[in-house]
């Protein structure tokens, strides 16, 4: 009788160590399943930054003549996460239009990279910085197009230059598009640090045309 209780104790100890290893086998799966999803959506996310996307854009003239800003009509464009227009003269004026987030805009040196976004955010020229704003467009804020003073009219802090002999449009810093919760409305001077997320845009040319201009771009996320 004793053997035959030891025998049950000694079965019952057998299947209590077996449910037991049961256990933490499925448990070690499900944690292993759980660690390859999270690397999964890990690597999504670095292979969705610094990944160069090139793209343009075909703005028209309603009419001449093509210096005046508001003879340029719009055009919408999605960057990433951002909705902006190309606007105003050969429409290679660009500011974040209809987001819900907060979005502004300033230029870098057109050398800078994706991956040292940590070194050079903090070197980035704010539009909308008092020293920064122009006379010109009517919407003076978070736009950048021309950079400095032509013809007398100033558009403060730009990314390209141009020639208006030649009619050869260069640009010269790069574009840095940021989201922020620091900021109220357009206006707003906040900075790239402070960024949730963030583009680097890089205009490669423009063409200007008799009634219509294209602009070529690549944009790439940074953050």
């Amino acid at each position: 009788m004793k053997k035959f209780i030891l025998s049950i104790v000694a079965l019952a100890a057998i299947s209590m160590t077996s449910c037991s290893n049961d256990e933490q086998t499925v448990d070690s799966q499900a944690k292993a399943k759980e660690q390859e999803g999270s690397s999964n959506l890990t690597k999504k996310a670095l292979l969705d930054l610094c990944t160069v996307t090139a793209t343009s854009v075909t703005v028209n003239r309603w009419q001449a003549p093509s210096s005046v800003d508001a003879n340029w009509t719009p055009v919408a464009a999605t960057i990433g996460g951002v909705n902006v227009q190309w606007e105003g003269i050969y429409g290679a004026s660009v500011r974040p239009v209809g987001n819900t987030g907060k979005w502004y805009v300033g230029t870098i040196d057109l050398s800078s990279t994706c991956d040292e976004w940590g070194t050079w955010k903090t070197a980035v020229a704010v539009k909308n910085a008092a020293a920064n704003l122009g006379t010109a467009p009517t919407d003076k804020y978070n736009v950048l197009g021309y950079n400095g003073t032509i013809s007398g009219t100033s558009y403060g802090l730009g990314y390209y230059s141009y020639n208006i002999t030649t009619h050869v449009m260069t640009p010269s810093k790069a574009i840095v598009i940021w989201k922020t919760n620091s900021g109220t409305d357009a206006t707003s001077v906040t900075s790239p640090s402070s960024a949730t997320e963030a583009y680097l845009v890089k205009v490669t040319s423009v063409t200007p045309g008799t009634s219509s201009s294209t602009i070529n771009y690549n944009w790439t996320k940074v953050l």
